[in-house]
């Protein structure tokens, strides 16, 4: 048996993400089971880049995801469930949705992913601290072991027990299309109501120097394997950077020039203009090349200083854990994308 360890870094070694796309080349599974504590747009969207649209077709998979204190992103469960041979079940899920703040009978936690050959006896198991966002599959520190064989004999030495286990679980989850339209819908009130849900409305200048947009799902600009970075904002948010275009300014015209500085502290400028559905559009800066890594689900956050903007991109639950407590009105976009002002 093989067997080897990782910690993820930022000099371009393994990681999680990579090492289960290693081991799908190597066992070419016919049953991918993966268990993890929670999901997001971004982890979706990462393992969607990585893995390819192929992996989908011809892979038959397995998800089992808990909704524990509501860190689960409903888009994440329903991107998923849309995939092609793929079913997503909760574990104990019909209780959970069920229950003030999405507090769990008993805390789920996994992070693993069992790839099975069992007709040509390859197996693989990717385990770790990761868990299926982008962050916990590629660029957080992370750390976490892999293992794989060619032995049959070996499979039921190390492997069978832990594979049962999984399939029992398994077998005792919510199936996800039971309990999904109420849980985003519940999702979805819970965070409103921590800012108070306004609406969309037009962005009132001067409310703070900090402004926050859900990315959500970011089209692919820049070609199918590698992350989108291109924004839609709703209309308006150009006065907040500083800019009035007259109500009749012409669609695809420049409003103006944003600087952005990036985690890494790099000035990156993009044009902001009016795009031809009225909205405004901006080109982030590129994901990967500037401690982004992937804009897909994430937290927008931008914090005025003087000749620039500070930008952030965080998890919903890690928006929520910094600034929850500091959420103004809560906007929500035609799109359903929300978007508002910190206090």
């Amino acid at each position: 048996m093989d067997v080897g360890t990782f910690i993820h870094t930022d000099g371009g070694g393994p990681n999680t993400l990579s090492e289960i796309k290693r081991l799908n080349e190597l066992v070419g599974p016919d049953d991918f089971i993966g268990l993890y504590a929670y999901a997001t747009q971004s982890g979706v969207a990462s393992f969607q880049l990585a893995m390819g649209s192929d992996f989908w077709e011809h892979t038959p998979t397995r998800w089992l995801f808990g909704l524990d204190y509501g860190r689960t992103q409903p888009q994440a469960i329903r991107s998923i469930a849309e995939k092609d041979n793929a079913q997503v079940k909760i574990v104990d899920g019909a209780w959970i949705v069920n229950q003030e703040g999405f507090l769990p009978r008993r805390d789920y936690h996994p992070k693993v992913s069992f790839l099975l050959n069992t007709q040509n006896a390859r197996f693989g198991m990717v385990v770790g601290s990761g868990n299926f966002s982008s962050n916990g599959l590629r660029k957080s520190i992370e750390a976490g072991s892999v293992l794989y064989s060619e032995d049959q004999g070996e499979y039921t030495q190390s492997f069978e027990a832990v594979v049962g286990i999984a399939n029992a679980l398994w077998d005792r989850g919510t199936p996800a299309e039971d309990i999904l339209e109420a849980y985003e819908e519940r999702w979805l009130d819970s965070f409103s109501r921590r800012g108070g849900e306004v609406g969309d409305i037009e962005i009132a200048v001067g409310e703070g120097d900090i402004f926050w947009i859900e990315a959500g799902y970011v089209t692919q600009n820049r070609g199918g394997n590698r992350p989108g970075n291109q924004i839609d904002f709703p209309r308006g948010m150009s006065r907040y950077f500083g800019f009035n275009p007259r109500a009749d300014f012409p669609i695809n015209t420049v409003i103006g020039a944003v600087t952005f500085q990036s985690p890494v502290g790099e000035l990156v400028t993009r044009n902001l203009r009016l795009g031809n559905n009225h909205m405004e559009k901006i080109s982030l800066p590129i994901p990967e090349s500037h401690g982004f890594e992937i804009y897909d689900g994430k937290v927008l956050v931008f914090r005025r200083l003087a000749d620039r903007f500070e930008m952030s991109a965080l998890e919903v639950a890690d928006f929520e854990a910094a600034f929850g407590d500091r959420l103004s009105a809560v906007r929500t976009m035609a799109s359903g994308r929300r978007y508002g002002n910190l206090t």
